[in-house]
């Protein structure tokens, strides 16, 4: 009753609108007749017409929500006892064991509802923000009508009329609105019910499930049959396209052949061309159904396999694994089609817009542009169809998937199984094919773990033979050079055995040489040319561990010849590294290549006047004597120059040292014998000293300063006395 009294009040508040619209227009009509066509402006009762005709759509639309309501009412009654009904645990018209496609049915048909009440509850909130915009605007209608009654003494009856109009056309908008909100909160009502009722089926259905040997011949004839309606579409538009050919050669040959061709031929050739462009999308879409019918058959086939436990479970792990790929492939093509689909939508709206321009001026250009806008719409039906098999296609791939990750937990035996062969998977990974080699991570690690130990092994070896050879009678910087190269070439030969062992071939090296060459050149060429003198070193031996060598100004004894550099140490204990290159390229001083015998020199001055000879065989007997100087040759002294402040002297000897600290001691010993002998025959060793002379034109007068001077009287005195 309710609800026939709401029907009856919007018939009657209809009718009651309806006289006044027909009142308004008569009164339009006249006031038009008695202006004539002077006055362009619109009038008050054109815009009562106008108001009073969106009054009477607006109360046709809570007629036509009016019923919506009855029907969602009634429909929700209905999803009410279904679900009552399948309380008990049954499905009408069904009974288990249930159909593994049935099943697939209402996992499906509760993904749809799910998305059904997802947009249902968009639409409550999109609902309630219109209804609480319209009430806002009623408000302020009602508002503006009463200010306009309470406060404007001088408004015309037209204008109160109009606000009137106004505010009833906002208050049944608002009715309106929240009719709207009403079908909306119903249609999430009966989206939550559908959903209820679609989950409480799954879980009636359960694991009542059975798919037989029949249902899998069932749906592979199905796929048969599907392909062979796809091969005959593939056929048919063949034909269809050499046709279309046919037809854009004929018209682009004539468009070429027509000096100053028009429009018309253009948008011809045009429009055949994208006619032709359809029939090829076609028929390229149905290709690749095609090559998914396959792919679908054997997902089928597995997931029989499947569910009646007949397949392995490294089977099914790999089945897990190509089942991914595909659908990654799947997808990746939707993300295609949906560009592509994109793309045709623009050329659509183009198309539209070149229609509307000619607005009729052009009738052949018109006809051809929109033969075209036709092949793209088809284009567009043919993609979204497209778009739904490969949906469709997910689907089936997705529930075998399903199927197998929803077995029972796997067993300890099981786990450790896979995690065996996860492990042979990563370990038998293909880094890279060089020369139809598989180089896998297995063999880089062996081939890096048989470097590392090999390394060690050299290490160990060559320091061994290092150790033996001096008690072998090998000198000691031989033995450090043999170690040295000994090294070098054990680590070389295993490196070599490593990528032998990896199934590297070493002609991958004469294709990378070039690249290498340059890399190296440019990025190391310090290290590789210090690498190389190095090896020289050790080979040629100009320099050996233990010699006293001079390398810029500097002098120390050579500690370790390394493959980089080489390290000298200083008379002060300080180590120096010097790159092996300079030993080669620059002037290097080796104090004792040969033997420990080396010479050396002492410089001295003495001062004017002393007795040479007694100088010569003083600095001769002092080097003589002094222990660690050899006998042979005998010391030799030079009488070198008058120098500025002394003779100067120059005593050679020569020693036997290994180092710089020996050699300073004996150099230091005669120093001092030398100090010694000329103390006692009273030889003066010369000290720097300047002399001073003096010219000027009259005597220069002295004085002595300090407490013991003599005073300026005692110095008259004496010169009075002289």
């Amino acid at each position: 009753m309710a609800a026939e009294t709401s029907s009856e009040v919007l018939e009657n508040k209809q009718e009651e609108v309806a006289a006044e619209l027909r009142v308004a227009m008569l009164q339009e009509k006249q006031e038009a007749e008695s202006a004539g066509n002077d006055n362009d402006q619109p009038s008050a009762d054109s815009s009562r017409v106008d108001l009073l005709k969106q009054i009477d759509v607006v109360i046709a639309q809570q007629q036509s929500a009016t019923s919506s309501n009855e029907d969602h009412d009634a429909q929700v009654a209905s999803l009410k006892q279904l679900l009552t009904r399948l309380a008990d645990g049954k499905i009408e018209d069904k009974s288990p064991p249930y159909s593994i496609v049935f099943q697939d049915g209402l996992k499906e048909s509760v993904r749809n509802a799910n998305t059904r009440l997802l947009s249902a509850e968009s639409s409550v909130v999109s609902a309630r923000d219109a209804a609480e915009t319209a009430k806002l605007e009623s408000d302020d209608r009602a508002r503006t009508l009463r200010q306009l009654k309470e406060t404007s003494t001088s408004a015309t009856e037209n204008e109160n009329q109009i606000a009137e109009l106004e505010q009833k056309l906002a208050e049944e908008m608002l009715v309106l609105r929240r009719q709207e909100l009403s079908i909306a909160e119903a249609n999430q009502t009966i989206a939550k019910l559908q959903l209820e009722i679609e989950e409480e089926k799954l879980a009636i259905v359960g694991d009542h499930i059975v798919f037989t040997r029949e249902m899998l011949e069932q749906k592979l004839d199905d796929f048969d049959l599907r392909e062979i309606e796809l091969k005959q579409q593939v056929a048919r538009l063949k034909n269809e396209l050499h046709f279309a050919e046919r037809r854009w050669m004929a018209a682009r040959q004539e468009t070429d052949s027509t000096p100053n061709a028009g429009p018309e031929l253009t948008e011809r050739v045009d429009s055949l061309k994208v006619a032709q462009m359809t029939l090829q999308n076609q028929s390229s879409l149905i290709n690749q159904q095609l090559q998914r019918i396959p792919i679908l058959k054997k997902a089928w086939e597995r997931r029989f396999l499947v569910v009646t436990n007949q397949a392995e479970r490294k089977e099914r792990q790999e089945w897990v694994e190509e089942t991914e790929q595909q659908i990654e492939q799947i997808e990746r093509d939707r993300r295609a089609r949906q560009f592509k689909l994109d793309e045709l939508r623009v050329n659509q709206s183009n198309v539209e817009a070149k229609i509307d321009a000619i607005n009729g001026t052009n009738p052949a250009v018109r006809r051809w542009l929109e033969s075209k806008r036709d092949s793209l719409a088809k284009q567009v039906e043919f993609y979204n169809s497209s778009v739904i098999s490969q949906d469709n296609a997910e689907r089936t791939l997705r529930r075998l998937k399903n199927q197998i990750d929803g077995e029972p937990g796997r067993s300890v035996s099981e786990i450790i199984e896979d995690s065996w062969d996860q492990t042979q998977r990563v370990w038998n990974y293909e880094l890279a094919n060089i020369d139809d080699t598989s180089l896998t991570v297995g063999k880089v690690c062996s081939s890096v773990l048989l470097l590392f130990i090999g390394f060690m092994l050299a290490r160990w070896f060559s320091a061994l033979l290092g150790r033996r050879l001096p008690k072998w009678g090998v000198e000691e910087a031989a033995a450090h050079a043999i170690e040295s190269l000994t090294f070098y070439a054990l680590l070389i030969t295993l490196g070599l055995t490593a990528l032998r062992y990896a199934n590297v071939p070493l002609t991958v090296f004469t294709f990378l040489g070039g690249a290498v060459a340059i890399g190296v050149g440019f990025g190391s060429q310090n290290i590789l040319n210090n690498f190389i003198s190095g090896l020289i070193l050790l080979a040629e031996r100009p320099i050996k561990v233990g010699d006293l060598v001079s390398v810029d100004g500097t002098l120390g004894n050579v500690t370790t010849i390394g493959a980089r550099s080489t390290q000298i140490r200083t008379g002060e204990n300080q180590d120096i590294i010097v790159p092996n290159s300079k030993f080669l390229e620059n002037n290097v001083t080796n104090l004792t290549r040969r033997d420990d015998r080396l010479r050396t020199s002492v410089t001295i001055g003495v001062a004017y006047g002393s007795n040479l000879d007694s100088v010569l065989r003083l600095l001769a007997r002092a080097a003589s004597e002094q222990s660690g100087v050899l006998d042979r040759p005998k010391p030799m002294v030079w009488f070198n120059d008058f120098g500025d402040n002394a003779l100067v002297f120059q005593v050679h000897f020569w020693i036997q040292a290994k180092n710089v600290t020996q050699m300073r001691m004996i150099e230091t010993g005669v120093r001092l014998k030398i100090d010694s002998m000329f103390r006692e025959a009273e030889i003066v060793i010369a000290f720097p000293q300047r002399d001073l002379h003096i010219q000027a034109s009259r005597p220069i007068d002295l004085r002595l300063v300090g407490s013991n001077a003599p005073s300026q009287d005692d110095l008259d005195s004496i010169g009075d006395a002289a």
